[in-house]
């Protein structure tokens, strides 16, 4: 991949041009406020300018921590701003549907912002052996959103299992799916399953919630 101009840029420089022409154009994206797909010259400007914003001579250096540090708070600022304000409530299978699409909307995000950082993923990432840059904006989300909504978000899947139970027809795809954000998120997602359902759905839906969760590979 070609990087065009290899003119430096300090982060001061550098990171108002990734806040408009990345950051904010993604979240109008993800959001639905703006249907216009990244191109592939918005792309390449991106990514060049976070190419030149890290330092020549020690590409996995200051200035790339500094970038990938901003990253995590671009997730971090979004998640508080746009994710939570939407899900908090919200109750029962409201809050399922919800929490679902903003997750759906979060990997969206994640993928994009893969591409724009990719540099950092190749660089940097294998040299500090930070978290990818996919695994920090979904740990983000488990902290920010689960953290704060783990609760109710649990209440509402065992409500709708029991209500299975009793006979009442339910949307099981969405418990299903709710669910397998756990399988979705990084590979130790299911200490987080564990953690925050097993205790709570063992003592009676055991057989239902075991053939709910069997996943097709």
């Amino acid at each position: 991949m070609t990087t065009g101009s290899a003119k430096p840029l300090s982060f001061v420089e550098g990171w108002p041009i990734l806040q408009e022409e990345a950051i904010d154009k993604l979240i109008h994206l993800v959001e639905g406020n703006s249907s216009n797909q990244f191109n592939s010259e918005e792309y390449m400007r991106i990514y060049t300018t976070i190419y030149n914003m890290c330092d020549k001579n020690n590409r996995a250096g200051p200035e790339a921590l500094k970038l990938y540090s901003q990253y995590k708070k671009t997730i971090e600022d979004y998640v508080s701003s746009k994710v939570l304000p939407s899900i908090q409530g919200k109750e029962d299978a409201i809050l399922l549907q919800e929490l679902l699409k903003r997750w759906n909307n979060h990997k969206t995000m994640t993928w994009w912002l893969l591409r724009f950082f990719y540099y950092l993923e190749r660089c940097l990432i294998p040299k500090t052996r930070l978290p990818t840059i996919q695994e920090t904006s979904y740990l983000v989300f488990y902290e920010l959103v689960y953290g704060e909504m783990n609760d109710r978000v649990r209440d509402a899947v065992i409500s709708l299992i029991d209500k299975e139970r009793e006979g009442e027809q339910i949307d099981q795809a969405l418990v299903k799916n709710v669910l397998n954000i756990y399988v979705e998120m990084d590979e130790d997602s299911m200490k987080y399953y564990a953690k925050d359902f097993e205790e709570s759905m063992l003592n009676d839906t055991t057989i239902f919630y075991a053939n709910l969760m069997r996943i097709t590979c």
